[in-house]
């Protein structure tokens, strides 16, 4: 926040020409002072800024926007070691430690203090990254095996073969969740440009509208069962690796423009098919399904400030390819709540 200070000087010993040539500048709380000395600045831990004013800073001249200091290599009279104007005041100290003079008003002059921009580090860690989306699939399977569905849709018992179209999902009912527990980014070109790399949990919740089961104990790890479910899913998880290029316009801006492409690579952790029927209630079955080991997908995101959209789009078969003739390419859209 910025400040308005009236400048006051402080007497130290005998008179403001003693050998303590300091000016100091009281400010309205109780931790930020300034205090101009013959040779530096000093605010705590904060920067002083002038809006769009430059700031010069040589070996012998410092300016920051109406304040200047410099030495006697270029002060206006070479016999003054030192010369500190603000806005239309001025001070000068001879070489010779005499006594030396004021001009103009000090108590008249203003200046604005405000908290610095913060200093960027090259790399930066950051817990806990929330994001929930829906999820689909890319049926990419062979057409011959897409068009043969021997299940009608007005029928909901049939004991033929599984094919692609067996997975059709409810839309509305399938999500993905992800858990990024860290994620760190290094700067690779002045904080625009950095790598995004961190490590977490994704979860693919599948709702299917068909009643398909899918089994350890069966051939093929997946058939049409004869009951009706009110519920049935598959819900596979991946402890999953991110890798991406960010682009950040200004860095200093806390809600500015983000983006990020790149890649990740996820491993099966576990899947869960969970049932409900009337004729058997709950159920719940947990196995590999003969399910692909990895997940391999092209991510991105884009937002401003701490919502961001992110999506991510399977680059190989949600199975096992050398087991079956469908090829499901899973993918994710949704929001991301972070502020990293």
């Amino acid at each position: 926040m910025i400040q308005k200070t009236f400048f006051t000087f402080l007497l130290l010993g005998t008179s403001f020409m003693s050998q303590a040539q300091t000016i100091t500048a009281l400010v309205n709380t109780t931790k930020d002072a300034i205090k101009i000395s013959i040779d530096n600045i000093k605010l705590g831990a904060d920067t002083i800024r002038t809006g769009n004013d430059t700031v010069l800073n040589g070996t012998d001249t410092l300016k920051i926007g109406s304040i200047l200091i410099v030495n006697k290599k270029h002060a206006e009279d070479g016999n003054f070691k030192t010369v500190l104007k603000i806005g239309d005041a001025s001070f000068g100290k001879p070489n010779d430690g005499e006594l030396g003079w004021v001009k103009g008003d000090f108590k008249k002059t203003k200046i604005e203090i405000g908290k610095g921009p913060k200093k960027l580090k090259n790399l930066e860690s950051n817990w806990w990254t929330l994001d929930l989306g829906f999820a689909n699939y890319h049926d990419k399977s062979p057409m011959i095996y897409w068009l043969a569905d021997p299940m009608p849709n007005n029928l909901s018992i049939y004991p033929g073969p599984v094919t692609s179209k067996s997975f059709s999902l409810n839309n509305k009912k399938s999500s993905n969740v992800n858990i990024w527990v860290v994620q760190q980014k290094l700067n690779l070109y002045q904080h625009k440009i950095n790598l995004k790399y961190g490590i977490g949990v994704e979860m693919f919740n599948f709702r299917f509208e068909k009643p398909i089961s899918f089994r350890e104990d069966i051939s093929g790890f997946v058939k049409y069962d004869d009951v009706v479910f009110s519920k049935n899913k598959l819900l596979v998880k991946y402890l999953t690796i991110p890798v991406q290029i960010n682009f950040k316009p200004n860095p200093y801006l806390r809600k500015g423009f983000y983006a990020s492409v790149g890649m990740s690579a996820g491993y099966l952790l576990n899947a869960k098919n969970k049932q409900i029927s009337e004729e058997r209630g709950k159920e719940k079955f947990e196995g590999n399904f003969n399910l692909n080991d990895w997940r391999i997908a092209t991510i991105g995101e884009l937002g401003i400030g701490s919502i961001r959209l992110y999506g991510s789009y399977g680059m190989n078969n949600l199975f096992n390819k050398n087991q079956v003739f469908y090829d499901m390419q899973p993918f994710a859209l949704g929001l991301r709540f972070s502020k990293f």
